[in-house]
């Protein structure tokens, strides 16, 4: 039986937002919006994702590009390695390039609600999770010992 794509994104993201959250708390919600392949052969979902408030998505990084337009709230973005947080608010947007390490918050009280377009390579079509989790940024020495 073949499990969809959206299904297996949703059932990652969550378990890994519910990680050491107690039951009773709300971490996200995830609703697919649609789907469909490029005349490129990349392959392109949209989602609404809710992040409540406290709640947030640990470092991970995205196998292809991803946009993000905030509909709600306000989201912090960290990349790690001494860089500042970034915050974006409603009417706001922000892209992750393949491969950039990154975990955001919703710091604030009201829920953050972005709408997200993943765009991957093909091999990514049926993959379990368009978030591949690690344990932080990689911070390079800048060699000033």
């Amino acid at each position: 039986m073949k499990t969809s794509l959206k299904s297996l994104v949703s059932t990652a993201l969550l378990a890994a937002l519910a990680a050491g959250v107690p039951s009773t708390a709300k971490a996200s919600d995830f609703m697919p919006l649609g789907e469909g392949a490029l005349s490129s052969g990349n392959y392109v979902e949209d989602f609404q994702f809710t992040i409540y408030p406290g709640e947030f998505v640990p470092w991970h990084y995205h196998p292809g590009r991803v946009y993000a337009v905030i509909v709600g709230g306000t989201i912090t973005e960290e990349h790690g390695c001494g860089q500042p947080a970034a915050q974006y608010s409603v009417g706001s947007a922000f892209t992750e390039r393949t491969g950039v390490i990154h975990r955001v918050f919703n710091y604030g009280t009201e829920p953050v609600v972005l709408i997200l377009t993943f765009i991957v390579p093909p091999a990514y079509k049926d993959y379990s999770g368009l978030n591949i989790f690690v344990d932080g940024p990689r911070c390079e020495d800048n060699g000033d010992d």
